[in-house]
């Protein structure tokens, strides 16, 4: 993916048959379009209550520290840009944009199932996941232009829509599984550079870091379980964080 986002970008610049004016003006509106690749950490910790107070610890630290782990999400963003910039006459740029990308990113981890030290018969079997759907933020820019060239820095609000899974079972019958589809506001920042190719068109290079609120959510009882009573119950806390690296095309109006 990081290849072709390389390739995308060199024929942008080399296919541009119009040399950008030395006085090129950042002021005004713009609409384009972006992709990108997105690499990030994913932190499941699950906390045990109920009924697994009556377990051994050496069971419950087992339980704990397989059902929580960290997932390294990956993959594809794309999407649409607005906003407006005012350049002054030093040179500095002033902007604000909104932007929405579709997220192909996700993550998941199996064990498999694992003897416990305790209880060299009994085996569990843990499944975490983590899906980035879409997010859409509000930035601000401030930045320098010389020129053709503009560097930037930016930073503001997001939103993204994920879902997490989290299953526990065991070859003794006990089954459970938890399901979140949470849409999460957080923080995002980063840097970017702008090419002014002429005619009223630019491309750019972005990198972007997101930092996410965290959430919580419960393991519930499925079909086919052993166990429904005494009540066993596991609650998984989830956090995600992500970096964002992508190219865009601008036409500016």
């Amino acid at each position: 993916m990081q290849k072709r986002i390389s390739l995308l970008a060199a024929a942008l610049l080399l296919g541009a048959t119009t040399t950008a004016s030395a006085s090129s003006d950042w002021t005004g509106w713009h609409l384009g379009g972006h992709v990108g690749h997105v690499s990030g950490n994913s932190d499941f910790d699950m906390a045990l209550a109920g009924a697994w107070s009556t377990e051994s610890q050496a069971l419950r630290d087992h339980v704990v520290a397989n059902g929580s782990d960290d997932l390294d999400v990956s993959g594809a963003a794309y999407g649409v840009q607005f906003g407006y910039d005012h350049q002054f006459g030093n040179g500095m740029v002033l902007g604000a944009e909104l932007d929405y990308s579709s997220l192909d990113v996700s993550e998941t981890r199996q064990t498999g199932l694992q003897p416990t030290a305790p209880f060299p018969t009994l085996s569990y079997d843990f499944i975490n996941r983590m899906e980035l759907q879409s997010q859409a933020s509000l930035r601000g820019r401030f930045g320098y232009a010389s020129g053709a060239h503009l560097f930037y820095a930016t930073a503001g609000w997001t939103r993204v829509d994920t879902e997490a899974t989290a299953s526990i079972t065991s070859n003794g019958g006990y089954r459970k599984l938890g399901t979140s589809s949470e849409t999460l506001d957080g923080f995002v920042w980063g840097v970017g550079y702008e090419y002014d190719l002429g005619n009223q068109w630019t491309v750019r290079g972005e990198y972007t870091a997101t930092e996410l609120d965290d959430f919580s959510f419960d393991t519930a009882y499925v079909a086919g379980s052993a166990f429904v009573t005494p009540a066993y119950l596991e609650t998984v806390t989830q956090d995600v964080d992500f970096n964002t690296v992508r190219i865009g095309i601008n036409y500016r109006f």
